[in-house]
């Protein structure tokens, strides 16, 4: 017999804890239920204090298990029942307790989509719209699956644009720890040597020796400023997303990456959800609130109001959207003509992920040497000001 943690909401909904010896954990569950509980967690103890240092729930999981109820609910396998499938699944401790809530919030008769949104909230907004329709039209399972494969696309996407900026970031950190540490270490021996000789060093050179001098004798402040400007600065960008993405869309390379993954976004969402039985109007509804830009999404409402009131979507998305282009305005009028608009929708996705991927390629490319000529640059200076202070130390005879 084993013995194992257990979380249960009794029949009043209150939430209890304790202990339980079994067999099995299988079995523990089924002598839980049958004591009037609903087992959140069936837990060893072992596993248990492994669950201190496990990390969160991540995305990739969540993908997977979106996925996992996909392909459960096409093989027949009623709701109900997939949901307790996840709950006792050993993949991870807090995913198992946040299905048992999901099954007991479907068990009141609520809706799917609302249990995502309040115990899932990890969750894209487009994940609980797509299930939303998925029960509507009756092809959950399908758009469980193309939530799924949204939400692969944005992490590559993801990945990617932090693969294009990890080497150049890698190399201004180290340069920045290269220049700190010889305005610490470095300069200031020459500080000595010159306030010793009382020679007339350039100007150049006094400012550069003079901060690390000043530097060295006031490193616990410096240090201290710099963690709290970091600290700012993250803050800073937290509460201001918004004007960040609009300054970072005005830089050269990754304005027109993120201006193709607006589109990309935009495009893929609506083709999903005009695949899986939308309307025109839901389907814009749905990618409206997918898309990440502000400036974007005010666009597409506008896109939203002109095909509202009677407008071809080729023709308002040209005439409100800013970052539209001839291809896309192109595939959309031949789908309207061909009723195949969900997949010329998907094919300008498909389009743009791979101009996206073409330019984060030719990102990475330039971003690298351009972060070696300025460390370059930076370190060479510091160099050369000490270079001429010290030969101002000296009379040469050529």
């Amino acid at each position: 017999m084993a013995r194992y943690l257990y979380k249960a909401l009794n029949q009043d909904g209150t939430e209890v804890s304790g202990r339980h010896e079994s067999g099995s954990k299988e079995a523990a569950f089924e002598e839980l239920s049958e004591r009037g509980l609903f087992p959140l967690t069936i837990t060893s103890p072992t596993n248990q204090r492994n669950r201190l240092f496990s990390k969160g729930i991540t995305r990739k999981l969540l993908t997977q298990t979106m996925r996992q109820l996909a392909t459960l609910i096409s093989a027949g396998v009623p709701l109900h029942e997939a949901i307790e499938s996840l709950r006792r699944s050993d993949a991870h401790p807090e995913l198992a307790e946040r299905a048992a809530r999901l099954s007991q919030h479907l068990r009141r008769g609520e809706p799917l989509s609302s249990g995502l949104r309040e115990h899932f909230k990890e969750l894209p907004d487009y994940v609980s719209s797509l299930v939303d329709l998925g029960t509507e039209t009756g092809h959950l399972a399908d758009t469980l699956r193309d939530a799924a494969d949204r939400m692969a696309a944005d992490d590559k996407l993801a990945s990617d644009l932090r693969s294009a900026l990890a080497y150049p970031a890698v190399l201004g950190l180290i340069g920045f720890v290269i220049i700190f540490l010889m305005f610490l270490f470095v300069i200031p021996r020459f500080g000595t040597l010159i306030d010793r000789s009382g020679a007339d060093i350039p100007a150049v050179s006094r400012i550069v020796i003079q901060t690390g001098v000043w530097m060295q004798a006031n490193w616990v402040i410096v240090i201290a400023g710099l963690i709290s400007t970091i600290i700012l600065l993250r803050w800073m960008v937290r509460r201001n997303r918004t004007l960040v993405r609009r300054i970072a869309m005005r830089l050269p390379g990754i304005g027109g990456v993120l201006r193709r993954a607006d589109l990309a976004i935009w495009a893929r969402t609506m083709g999903v959800a005009l695949a899986n039985g939308a309307s025109l109007m839901t389907a814009l509804n749905l990618a409206e609130r997918a898309t990440k830009g502000a400036d974007f999404s005010a666009e597409l409402a506008g896109v939203r109001r002109g095909v509202r009131s009677g407008e071809d979507l080729g023709d308002a998305f040209a005439t409100n959207v800013s970052i539209s282009d001839p291809l896309l305005i192109d595939l959309l009028q031949t789908g309207k003509k061909s009723g195949t608009m969900d997949k010329m929708l998907l094919l300008a996705a498909q389009n743009y992920e791979d101009e996206m991927a073409a330019a984060t390629k030719q990102l990475t490319s330039i971003a690298e040497p351009v972060a070696i000529l300025l460390l370059s640059v930076v370190v060479g200076g510091l160099v050369i000001s000490i270079v001429m202070a010290m030969t101002s130390l000296y009379q040469f005879d050529f």
